[in-house]
């Protein structure tokens, strides 16, 4: 799970999303990890380590309805980069894309947020069409050219 946090997180540093978290990304991305972990029933390493901090406090990330589209697909894409298990992302979707709700700032809250259920956004990224093309030898003429 820590894994998945922290290759998310590389895929959003340069984003706007950060731009104010300057040199202290990596500990951003530590804590973010840390209340990933624990919430999924990991250690408690969010409470035993950011305890002292108060909700809200020093929040690293706050989302307008656009960054946290780009939040969202940047976690797909993370999905793929690590091999997160198949079985495993519907659950996993289904826990952080509310979170991105928590993350939305009060003026991008005022009308209800566009919700992404994870077999809308798996159609994005994947057509059973795609599934049933030919291999690409096939498509090749033994002359080197393609078929018209």
């Amino acid at each position: 799970m820590r894994k998945l946090v922290l290759h998310h997180m590389r895929r959003l540093r340069h984003s706007p999303l950060f731009a104010r978290s300057h040199n202290c990304f990596d500990c951003v991305s530590s804590r973010i990890a840390d209340f990933v972990v624990e919430s999924c029933g990991g250690p408690l390493y969010y409470s035993q380590r950011h305890a002292h901090l108060q909700a809200g406090a020093g929040l690293p990330l706050l989302l307008d309805e656009a960054g946290r589209e780009l939040w969202l697909v940047q976690l797909w894409h993370t999905f793929d980069d690590i091999g997160f298990p198949p079985a495993l992302r519907a659950d996993f979707w289904a826990w952080a894309e509310p979170l991105s709700i928590h993350l939305l700032v009060r003026h991008a809250r005022v009308e209800p947020p566009r919700r992404y259920p994870y077999e809308l956004v798996r159609s994005w990224f994947h057509s059973p069409a795609t599934d049933m093309l030919p291999p690409i030898a096939d498509l090749i003429r033994p002359s080197g050219r393609s078929e018209s």
